[in-house]
């Protein structure tokens, strides 16, 4: 998987010209030196596996203008498990599951290297998992978050200056536990962890329409009966039927032994979650191992991928058929945006942060238009999209971020650059070459959000 840059600008795409077809039964995991599938972990991928993949390094002269206010969505750092996924890892490894694999190794009966079948006999679970955690926030997403906040600071500096000010900067959080520490952990990314105890958030409404839209629009929920029936069409076709039986045979699994593939899926999350707990730790550009990943060949992770892709383009992407009410969901954070990118009020503040989910940020990039594939995903075209622009690992893994800088320009229409997770990306209307919006392109696209009542808009089609 690959990220291409256009004079620097991000735009996305696979490097896969086969399906499952190609998987390679003897790809070995342990001797692999690039290890391509950490940045193919859908949702759970490793920020900073992404990051060091494309060498990402924000680049604050994209406008040749002054930079003079920022604002900020971001996604929670690397979690735990959430309880459901958790008591399903933990009981696969307290299974006969491995005992069956090694015993299936010795009589040859798998196709595993030997570097992967020792790494799989000495597994065992990290004395770092435990259920009690399940959801909240690991120490590897507490600094991916702080280095985030670093970054954008020493590229920014006149704005985000290292002396905390409830005048110059604004924060939100939702009222989970993973939103709130990640904020925290922004904080004090930005002023040192001494100093951020002096940062004063705003308080949660119980009604958080504004950063958790989706929770509180019964419209939106009524049309999500069908979310499913895609992705679930296409876990019952072919190419997942073919990757099953893969699997068994690279692990000698028969009769009862074999796995379906929700047991795969486990399998898969216990490869994803131990490379993201772990990746910001490693100097190493492929993160330290992660043994589980050893069941899978590349093929294999690129087929698990776009079964998370098609789920999310068809929940918060462009493949939900009320776009007009998916756009809306987001008006109070465009409205938010926008009024921040118009203001010249000197007293205004100069930063504006907010800390929620992937699906807020996938949504706002579908009201940019962003990301927009020409053909929609859907159960039979996996092989026609290796080249998609939706690839949910690359936009909104853990700790994603979609930064907006305004830049003031001496003709007085302010140059305006988008950074999804710290690279600058194409929005249509705007300079194709270099990323570069104008603010006046910028209040047409959100035109119809500006004088809008959002928390009476926001659960509407209008």
């Amino acid at each position: 998987m690959k990220f291409f840059a256009v004079l620097g600008v991000l735009v996305l795409a696979t490097m896969a010209d086969a399906g499952v077809s190609m998987n390679n039964p003897n790809y070995c995991y342990m001797t692999d030196n690039i290890k391509s599938m950490t940045n193919m972990f859908g949702a759970l991928t490793s920020y900073e596996a992404i990051r060091r993949f494309n060498f990402t390094t924000v680049n604050p002269y994209r406008s040749t203008c002054e930079a003079s206010r920022f604002w900020y969505l971001g996604r929670y750092g690397t979690r735990y498990p959430h309880p459901g996924n958790f008591n399903a890892m933990i009981n696969m490894a307290n299974s006969n599951f491995q005992q069956d694999i090694i015993n299936n190794y010795n009589e040859g009966r798998t196709t595993l290297c030997r570097e992967d079948f020792e790494a799989l006999s000495t597994w065992t679970i990290p004395p770092y998992f435990n259920i009690g955690f399940a959801s909240m926030t690991t120490p590897s997403g507490v600094l991916a978050v702080q280095e985030i906040a670093r970054r954008y600071q020493a590229n920014f500096p006149g704005i985000l200056n290292g002396t905390y000010s409830p005048d110059r900067f604004l924060f939100r959080h939702t009222w989970s536990e993973r939103t709130t520490t990640s904020l925290r952990a922004f904080a004090s990314g930005l002023f040192g962890v001494e100093d951020a105890q002096n940062v004063v958030y705003e308080p949660v409404p119980t009604r958080d329409w504004f950063l958790r839209p989706f929770d509180f629009c019964p419209l939106f929920d009524q049309q999500h009966g069908w979310v499913s029936v895609e992705r679930e069409a296409f876990l019952e076709g072919p190419e997942i039927a073919e990757m099953v039986e893969q699997l068994n045979a690279k692990l000698g699994l028969t009769g009862g032994n074999r796995i379906g593939f929700q047991q795969i899926f486990t399998v898969w999350d216990w490869c994803r979650f131990e490379t993201a707990y772990t990746f910001e730790f490693s100097d190493s550009p492929t993160g330290y191992n992660s043994t589980w990943c050893a069941a899978f060949s590349v093929a294999h992770q690129l087929l698990l991928e776009y079964t998370t892709d098609l789920y999310t383009f068809h929940t918060t992407g462009y493949g939900v058929p009320n776009q007009r009410l998916l756009e809306n969901l987001h008006c109070g954070l465009a409205q938010d945006l926008l009024t921040h990118l118009r203001s010249d009020n000197p007293t205004d503040q100069m930063a504006r942060i907010f800390m929620s989910y992937a699906e807020e940020i996938q949504g706002m990039l579908v009201t940019l238009g962003a990301f927009r594939d020409v053909w929609p995903f859907h159960r039979h075209n996996f092989a026609q999209h290796s080249s998609r622009h939706w690839i949910g690992s690359l936009i909104t893994p853990f700790s994603s971020n979609l930064a907006v800088v305004r830049y003031d320009c001496d003709d007085g229409d302010n140059d305006i650059v988008f950074y999804l997770n710290e690279r600058p990306i194409l929005i249509p209307g705007c300079n194709q070459q270099n990323g570069v919006c104008k603010l006046s392109n910028i209040e047409r696209i959100f035109q119809r959000f500006i004088d809008v009542d959002c928390e009476e808009f926001f659960c509407s089609d209008n």
